[in-house]
């Protein structure tokens, strides 16, 4: 088969990064940066030595000729020769004339010979056999007869012919080397990698998730790699099928010329191009797309002359292979590489050697007949086309000496049996919603607006991709497939049984803020309404739920409350901006007064009534303040018009990211490192230009060690959560953990948190569309999630089953069991942790007092009974005292409409927030009662009748309107 075919488009030009090893490179060469002045001899154009003209006798076989058959011209080789060139262009072409003389031709004598030849095209096109002549003319100048010591003299005389014209076109040396100069910063500007590059984005092994590239007709993927990093055999066969005397001439192939030369002359046209790879290079950057008229290829040559003075042929070689298109977009070999065989880099500890260095023998000489015509050889399409391109390919490699025909048919052989296809990363992004969030990441973090889809940026990031694919396994599986349901004994199928469609997960590194894998969906290819595939649920903000208490319990800590602190869980009203009220249940419907309650039972079973209780004792201003410290803007940023008690209750939307974080705050002892997902970016040039510190990390104090550890003490400890939550939950793992579940109003969100001290996790579960779920809470919906990439995570890690550390300042003590205060005589205690100076020194009564349940009142136009001596039913003497009454509307209040004395400590009756009994001991609310957020849904279970409903979202998990939910 020919080697041309009528679609000889060598190909737009651009550049990519890439590198395979061969010779030592010169010290200044390093990424592939050699330019002017790296070579022996002054880089000024024009007076450095100028290419010889080839021996024709056939010394381009000693450049080319290997040892092995993989072994191509060495560095130190092809820059040895210019010390045998011409030292001017004027010298250059009398070189030219001089040999013509020597051959006994003439002008004259040149145009006598080419007259016969140049006759009108109907003379041409009438003569007999002429196509056929010229098929055989062809095939005897691309397969020369044997013996044959030189180029013909009419070669010699065209190619003269044709410098002529060149010297005529610019008017001599000096118009010559102004254009070169003109043209000289964009010839730069290849070498300097300056044109556009595909962006890549890898996991922290340095796998690749993604590219970056500008699908704009004439640009497209693009890699530069270095010359040391490009395979032998790709430049052997890139020399056969493209210019022969690459390592010899002088950037001009003065036979190729001299018989394009005739060629075209007796056509009338330019049909053939003669072209060197100096040439081909040349074309691509200045002249793509241009008519290849004498002009164009003479001003073609001037550059590739200059070209050759200013690089070495390595670097020549090297800018070309990182230029030529390939076809399918892609520019250079790396982006071809990669795109039809699939090769990716292999990097370790972000160091990587380019898929191009892997190249077989049987890849490579498929791709170095491609740039002749990418499109009609494109092997996706059209491979067999490809196939008897490469033959030609290796054919000429055997001629030159380059493999032995054995190797040549094994390398057919593997290229016929291979599947070619188009390995597009963007139709398989890898872990997609973590992409979009790095992409989003890198303005900031290099700071300000990048061209990322032609700026040719490595960007390595935290994400593990082996940890990210369980994960998404892990979310897929549990939500749609069956599993079993401990705490009600049944098997389930999630997205089935229950309604819950979607999911999101997050896991991060405590210790210095890492994403290591970030799931925003179940599936990212599904398009429903209730599980939108391409939607982050990461990133989203939803209403945590209970899982928000950690945080404002963290602040009532910082203020003095302690985890054996007494607190009560009975029907209270808040007053949020009289005459309204809040009034708050729990999850159940139920208050849970029936024993005294520690702040370590009312947090590990996430009761509402003492969360609330402990939001208004530090205050909803320091609430928020704690919460922005923790890296949840979303509630430090609340105007107070939109803040209220139902905060507590994680009324406000966060986003699950954010909440993770804050969690991992926790883990690593108050010590806040912010959520980090790109480990370090280098340039087109591969220099490092940003780079995180993993090993030490700047880390932010958001809290105290000793306020972390209560929270980290409260939320591992099993047994404190056993009153609601069942032994052998999801929460219990085979090492320490600590967790906290959240479900919001009408079951619409589902959360569960958790961490230990060396790994954070974070789920949320339920329907994007706000759909209400079936009866399904924190525990049996998010819980199995985080349950089970917990357990994955710390065996894949292998990180040891340690508990959380504790700090200085932080002791052991005994209080009261009923009061939480110094135990009397007899009195049973509790031991529990206390940070230094909050444990009580007074002795108190036993203030415990079973509540008092009161009649419900009656409405306005019914009679009340509360003083009703006839009544069948005893009325309590508390409830017959308006002041102390413990019932709905204004009888939680003094005659004047305000709060009742918040500051008593005594027990009894009116601890300051409307309630008629309760042990007080330690009630200081510290913030004026603010408007409730009206968050959550109207027809929320977490209130009672009122001229407004504010709660937001009701404990670990909400209730039903038609029926009480689950305890867990």
């Amino acid at each position: 088969m020919s080697t041309e075919h009528p679609d000889t488009n060598k190909s737009d030009i651009s550049r990519q990064n890439f590198s395979s090893s061969q010779d030592a490179l010169p010290q200044s060469a390093d990424r592939g940066m050699l330019g002017k002045g790296n070579h022996k001899q002054p880089p000024t154009l024009f007076k450095q030595p100028l290419p010889y003209l080839p021996d024709h006798s056939g010394s381009h076989l000693a450049h080319t000729a290997p040892d092995s058959p993989t072994q191509h011209v060495s560095l130190s080789q092809a820059e040895s020769d210019s010390e045998k060139r011409p030292r001017t262009l004027q010298a250059y072409i009398a070189h030219l004339v001089d040999i013509t003389e020597q051959k006994t031709l003439t002008m004259p004598s040149i145009v006598a010979v080419l007259k016969p030849s140049i006759q009108t095209r109907e003379t041409r096109r009438n003569a007999k056999g002429h196509r056929q002549a010229l098929r055989k003319r062809r095939s005897r100048l691309k397969h020369p007869r044997r013996g044959r010591s030189g180029p013909p003299r009419l070669l010699i005389s065209a190619s003269l012919l044709f410098l002529v014209v060149l010297f005529i076109a610019f008017g001599g040396t000096g118009l010559a080397y102004g254009y070169y100069q003109v043209q000289q910063a964009s010839i730069d500007g290849i070498a300097h990698h300056s044109l556009f590059q595909t962006t890549h984005i890898y996991d922290r092994h340095g796998k690749l998730l993604y590219e970056l590239y500008d699908k704009q007709i004439g640009k497209g993927r693009r890699t530069y790699v270095n010359y040391q990093d490009i395979s032998p055999l790709l430049i052997n066969a890139t020399v056969a099928a493209e210019d022969h005397t690459f390592w010899s001439n002088g950037g001009v192939d003065l036979q190729g010329i001299g018989r394009a030369f005739l060629s075209n002359a007796r056509s009338g046209e330019v049909r053939e191009g003669g072209s060197t790879i100096t040439q081909q290079l040349i074309k691509n950057q200045f002249f793509a797309g241009q008519e290849r008229s004498l002009p164009v290829k003479a001003q073609e040559a001037v550059l590739a002359a200059g070209l050759t003075q200013e690089y070495p042929k390595w670097k020549i070689m090297e800018m070309y292979l990182n230029t030529v298109y390939y076809g399918n977009i892609n520019y250079g070999v790396e982006a071809a590489a990669r795109n039809f065989f699939g090769l990716q880099p292999q990097c370790q500890k972000n160091v990587c050697k380019p898929a191009i260095s892997r190249l077989t023998l049987g890849e490579a000489s498929l791709l170095a007949g491609l740039p002749q015509s990418p499109t009609y050889y494109n092997p996706v399409i059209n491979k067999e086309a490809a196939l008897e391109r490469q033959a030609i390919v290796l054919n000429s490699m055997v001629e030159m000496k380059m493999i032995t025909p054995a190797q040549a048919e094994q390398a057919r052989a593997e290229m016929r049996q291979s599947v070619i296809k188009s390995y597009n990363a963007n139709s398989g992004m890898k872990a997609p919603h973590f992409v979009q969030y790095v992409i989003n990441q890198l303005e900031q973090v290099l700071g300000g607006p990048v061209n990322l889809r032609d700026g040719g940026f490595d960007v390595y990031t935290t994400l593990d991709y082996d940890l990210e694919q369980k994960v998404e396994a892990i979310t897929y599986n549990n939500l749609y497939t069956t599993t079993y349901d401990q705490g009600l004994g049944t098997y389930n199928v999630l997205s089935r049984d229950k309604n819950v469609n979607n999911a999101a997960v997050v896991v991060m590194n405590p210790k210095n803020g890492e994403i290591l894998a970030m799931n925003g969906s179940a599936s990212y290819e599904a398009n429903t309404p209730e599980a939108p595939g391409q939607m982050n649920g990461a990133t989203t903000e939803r209403q945590p739920g209970s899982s928000f208490k950690p945080i404002v319990y963290a602040t009532a800590f910082e203020m003095g409350w302690y985890p054996a602190m007494i607190v009560s869980d009975h029907q209270t009203v808040y007053p949020v901006d009289p005459p309204d009220y809040y009034h708050p249940q729990n999850y159940d419907a139920k208050f849970h007064s029936d024993y005294p309650m520690t702040v370590r039972t009312a947090l590990a079973n996430s009761f509402n009534i003492p969360a609330i209780d402990a939001i208004m004792y530090a205050g909803i201003p320091n609430v928020k303040n704690m919460a922005g410290r923790l890296g949840i803007p979303e509630v430090a940023n609340l105007p107070t018009s939109q803040t209220g008690p139902s905060l507590a209750l994680g009324s406000k939307e966060v986003s699950l990211l954010n909440m993770t974080g804050a969690y991992a705050t926790f883990a690593n002892q108050g010590l806040r490192m912010p959520p980090i997902s790109i480990l370090s970016i280098k340039d087109n040039q591969g220099k490092e230009i940003y780079k995180f510190n993993s090993a030490h990390p700047a880390g932010i104090r958001a809290l105290r060690p000793d306020v972390a550890f209560l929270i980290n003490d409260i939320l591992s400890d099993r047994t404190a959560r056993y009153k609601e939550f069942y032994p052998g939950n999801p929460l219990e793992l085979s090492r320490p953990a600590a967790a906290k579940t959240g479900t919001t109003d009408s079951f619409r969100d589902n959360w569960t948190i958790g961490y230990t001290p060396y790994l954070a996790v974070g789920v949320w579960a339920g329907n994007s569309n706000n759909e209400r779920m079936y009866d399904v809470i924190g525990i049996t919906g998010a819980g199995p999630i985080w349950r089970d990439v917990m357990e994955y995570t710390s065996q894949y890690y292998d990180f040891p089953p340690d508990g959380f550390p504790r700090p200085a300042g932080v002791h052991l003590g005994t209080v009261s069991a009923n009061t939480g205060l110094v135990p009397a005589s007899g009195e049973g205690t509790v031991s529990d942790w206390f940070i230094d100076g909050t444990q009580p020194t007074l002795q108190g009564a036993n203030y415990y007092v079973p509540p008092v349940v009161c009649p419900e009142p009656k409405d306005e136009d019914e009679e009340d009974i509360s003083n009703d001596t006839d009544s069948d039913k005893e009325i309590p003497e508390a409830c017959k005292d308006p002041k102390l009454r413990d019932g709905n509307g204004k009888d939680g209040r003094d005659k004047d409409g305000k709060n009742g004395d918040k500051n008593n400590s005594s027990g009894g009756s009116g601890d300051g927030s409307g309630r008629g009994s309760g042990n007080g001991s330690r009630r200081n609310p510290g913030s004026e009662w603010s408007r409730g957020n009206e968050g959550g849904d109207n027809d929320a279970p977490g209130m009672m009748p009122s001229n407004r409903r504010s709660s937001g979202s009701n404990g670990p998990d909400a209730l039903p309107t038609s029926s009480a939910a689950p305890g867990y």
